[in-house]
Formats: structure tokens, sequence, C-alpha cells
């Protein structure tokens, strides 16, 4: 790991980034299109993001929504609100606070659904060893 500090800009690989995310973390391929939009332009207006994505500005604004909600972005005040991305840290770091929420409740319900079965084998079972 670079010690902090020794870090260089390098080319991004949108498309490596765009399959990583989605592979791993279940991140929609428009979505890191448009963080990565934000994190080398800033902030940007919802109509000007519309424009770079070349989508519709209201599946742009519920896709900025989602993004809030994940703790991506960040919305500015201002009499035309602008979008700009939290720092990487902070965003990989809530993408992987969502993912980890999601596995746990995925291992906690199929641990549920193995107690069930248990629950209604057990006196199959037990009833056929008193017999």
């Amino acid at each position: 790991m670079p010690v902090p500090g020794t870090l260089k800009k390098t080319a991004i690989n949108e498309q490596e980034l765009v399959k990583l995310l989605q592979d791993k973390f279940s991140i929609e391929p428009l979505m890191t299109k448009t963080y990565l939009h934000l994190v080398q332009h800033g902030e940007i207006s919802l109509p000007d993001i519309a424009n770079l994505l070349n989508k519709p500005i209201g599946e742009v604004e519920d896709l900025l929504e989602k993004m809030l909600s994940q703790g991506l972005v960040i919305r500015t005040a201002g009499t035309v609100p602008k979008y700009t991305a939290l720092h990487p840290r902070m965003s990989m770091t809530n993408i992987f606070k969502v993912y980890e929420k999601e596995l746990l409740q995925n291992l906690r319900d199929r641990r549920a659904t193995l107690d069930r079965i248990v629950n209604l084998l057990t006196p199959v079972f037990e009833d056929r060893e008193a017999k």
C-alpha cells in the first residue's frame, strides 16, 4: 500500500472500474460512470450531468438521489444545486458498509431458514427413533 502523500495521478480505466464495482459490489455501471465524472470535474449541476451522460434529467435525478442515499455524492446549496463526489476513501467505505450490511442480513436469513428446517425435521426424526 502506498504511503500517504505518494499517490500519483494515473489514467483511469473506466471500463475496468465499472466492471470491478459491478461484479464485486453490484454497483450499477451508470452510477460508477456518474461518480467518475464528478470525481474528475468537481461540482456539476443536474442538467450538466444529464448532458454528460446523455440521459434524461428525470433518470439522472433518480440516480443522484440513490447515490446521495448510498453516500457517494453530496448536493451543494445554492440557487442551482450542484452535485459533487465524496472523497473516494469515504465513498468506497460507504459502498463496503452497504455491501457488508446486505451480506450479514443474507447470512441471518439463511441461518433462520436452517433453524426453521431443523424445527420441522426434528419431530419427524425423534418420532422415528421412538418407534
